[in-house]
């Protein structure tokens, strides 16, 4: 089971690097925090996944401190986000910047989504990966 739970670490990190880079292109410069964020979790994820391929045990809980630490942070910002886009939609804003900041709102609510996902995998076959690993 530590070999699947190894991919989707990979699969992690290499969505959230491109979601970084997806970022920078929709909303320019603004996107430097999402790109740092995709990023250097991209890398984390590859690494834990890496490790976690072969049989080491400490991969295994970089992952998934990883996708804790990324659900609070991307689940900030993607709530920063909204409440953002809320404020732009009733204040009658240009339709450019209200499209750019609901592409930033999707992209990181996307982000979330996957995070969560990966949490839920990681601490549900948490047991069998502790005992298949060292």
């Amino acid at each position: 089971m530590h070999k699947n739970i190894s991919y989707l670490y990979a699969f992690f990190g290499i969505f959230l690097i491109i979601c970084g880079f997806v970022a920078v292109d929709l909303a320019g410069e603004q996107a430097n925090t999402a790109l740092i964020t995709g990023t250097v979790g991209g890398i984390l994820g590859l690494t834990a996944g890496h490790f976690l391929n072969r049989g080491h045990r400490w991969g295994f809980y970089l992952g998934t401190v990883e996708a804790g630490i990324l659900t609070v942070l991307l689940g900030w910002r993607s709530g920063t986000y909204f409440i953002h886009l809320l404020e732009m939609v009733r204040g009658q804003q240009e339709a450019m910047s209200t499209q750019t900041a609901g592409m930033a709102f999707l992209l990181t609510t996307a982000m979330l989504v996957i995070t969560l996902l990966t949490l839920t995998v990681s601490i549900m076959f948490s047991k069998q990966v502790l005992t298949e690993t060292k």
